[in-house]
């Protein structure tokens, strides 16, 4: 795979899809029919850190970007089931967005480091 079209890539950075809000009680979102396009999958049912079933008041999605083998940072979606989930997600290598976010046009690169010449 080409990583250089990815999400989040270091070099031409495509800007992460922005995803949805966190649903409340009073819209719990249905996790057997979802809009792949909007959601990532068709259906969600565990939670992509502690594999616990995910209910559609619970459901928490961030992109994360992490090293996944070799050299490759790999843009993940991750469907948790809480927010103590989402801050159980290791950090991201060093020039990858630092922290785990809902994407959008408003998620920058940290700032790059220039080298000494």
């Amino acid at each position: 795979m080409s990583t250089r079209a990815l999400y989040g890539n270091r070099k031409r950075r495509p800007p992460f899809p922005p995803l949805p809000a966190a649903a409340t009680t009073a819209q719990a979102v249905d996790l057997e029919d979802l809009d792949p396009g909007v959601r990532g999958a068709a259906a969600i049912r565990a939670c992509s850190v502690c594999a616990q079933p995910v209910r559609g008041v619970n459901l928490r999605q961030v992109w994360i970007s992490l090293r996944t083998s070799g050299s490759d940072v790999l843009p993940l979606l991750v469907n948790a089931c809480s927010t103590a989930c989402v801050d159980a997600l290791p950090e991201p290598p060093e020039g990858y967005a630092r922290m785990p976010h809902t994407g959008g046009p408003n998620v920058g690169p940290p700032p790059t480091r220039e080298r000494p010449r």
